[in-house]
């Protein structure tokens, strides 16, 4: 075997692997140092298993959006670039802003050394279609949304609802109430088999995380 081929042989090796292990992918394919798996396992266990459904329930400033809302959809799609993929969070501008980190780490020299260059020609700060994908749809590899807005005639193959909840939205039971109604409305736009994560901080017994728990535990995977 050549040098030129050992080098690929090794390039190959750590594709797989990465492939594989969203707990790889997060720490050593994006740089995610601070993740270990004493603290993050159960989390990244939750979004790797086979459920639809996934509840992921931490607090603050513990990387699950770091996690959930930016390793996992370049996670996904390294696996399967034709996923579609939908960040929802209380504001779409925080939507934008896990958007605009994915888009660094996937224009980042190490992941194109490894992967290639996956920007297609649609790349803005609202959505990105990888130049990877193989088959035809209207909705982009990535979007980014927030509460309020429903993207009616779009279906996705997998929605994060990332910190739905928040000290400036869930302070009163209509405004809770409306949290979970956009959820709801939001699994019309999920394809059949398609997974919905929900990851947040708790604020209240009958906020979206206490809804889901009431009326969904018995088919979501919660850590």
């Amino acid at each position: 075997m050549n040098a030129q081929s050992h080098i690929e042989a090794i390039k190959d090796e750590r594709r797989e692997q990465y492939r594989s292990s969203l707990y790889q992918t997060a720490k050593h394919l994006l740089g995610y140092k601070d993740l270990t798996w004493h603290t993050h396992g159960k989390m990244i266990e939750a979004i790797e298993s086979n459920t639809e459904r996934k509840l992921i329930v931490m607090p603050r400033g513990t990387f699950k959006s770091s996690v959930c809302s930016v390793a996992a959809p370049i996670w996904w799609l390294i696996r399967d670039p034709n996923e579609r993929i939908l960040i929802d969070s209380e504001v779409y501008t925080n939507s934008k802003n896990f958007l605009r980190e994915i888009r660094g780490h996937l224009t980042s020299k190490g992941f194109q050394d490894l992967f290639g260059d996956w920007r297609g020609e649609n790349w803005n700060e609202s959505e990105i279609t990888v130049s990877k994908r193989t088959k035809v749809f209207k909705e982009a590899s990535i979007t980014a949304g927030g509460i309020g807005t429903v993207k009616v005639g779009q279906h996705y193959s997998r929605i994060i609802g990332d910190d739905y909840n928040s000290g400036n939205n869930s302070g009163t039971p209509e405004a809770r109430a409306k949290i979970i109604n956009h959820y709801k409305m939001s699994t019309a736009i999920l394809d059949p088999g398609g997974v919905y994560i929900i990851v947040g901080t708790r604020y209240a017994v009958d906020d979206i995380i206490g809804y889901v728990i009431e009326n969904e535990m018995g088919e979501t995977n919660a850590t």
